[in-house]
């Protein structure tokens, strides 16, 4: 396992003890997901949370039109779960390149924020965080053009359009291939600007 990945995204929000550190690895298994291969299907029990090591995950929910709608990307350094533990998942988690991740078994995760009370601060922060990256995206989405939302989505996630199906992004903007095709360029020309 790349436990330095591990560590240091640890460290974006908690300070650790070498002792925490080492109980934390203890409860992280490395896996290996193939392109296309699932990790959680919705319906399924959900017991565990990801971190990204390398590749790409997404999650997704099927709408009643029986379309893909692409909630969430999470690349390197990047965790990703369904929020309902040990209940069926609302949503499905699925490979869009070769990837490597941790998998930490939720309920050994909840057994350490007992033993260790620092990891119940840990998980509070990852959920805020999700939770405003989330509220985030429904308010840009009503309030912004598609192109920039598009630049936003190059901004958070520079190299991915290079890396997934563009049908995959324009999913995640909530709007149709073709129309992503139209408006494509204007969000690049806004991404170069924001970055220059």
């Amino acid at each position: 396992m790349s436990q330095n990945l591990l560590t240091a995204a640890l460290a974006q929000h908690v300070s650790l003890t070498a002792e925490e550190e080492a109980a934390f690895l203890a409860i992280c298994t490395t896996q290996e997901a193939k392109k296309k291969e699932y990790l959680l299907r919705t319906g399924e029990l959900n017991h565990a949370i990801y971190f990204v090591q390398s590749g790409c995950l997404r999650s997704f929910i099927i709408d009643k039109a029986g379309k893909e709608v692409n909630l969430e990307f999470a690349v390197e350094r990047y965790w990703i779960s369904d929020i309902a533990f040990s209940k069926p998942a609302m949503l499905s988690i699925q490979a869009l390149e070769a990837t490597q991740y941790a998998q930490i078994n939720i309920n050994a995760f909840e057994q350490l924020t007992q033993e260790r009370p620092v990891f119940n601060l840990f998980f509070r922060k990852l959920l805020q965080n999700g939770y405003f990256a989330f509220k985030k995206r429904m308010l840009t989405g009503m309030t912004q053009t598609a192109a920039e939302n598009y630049r936003d989505f190059l901004l958070k996630f520079p190299d991915l359009s290079q890396r997934i199906p563009q049908y995959h992004i324009a999913s995640y903007l909530g709007i149709t291939p073709e129309f992503f095709s139209t408006i494509k360029s204007e969000g690049l020309d806004l991404y170069r600007q924001a970055i220059s």
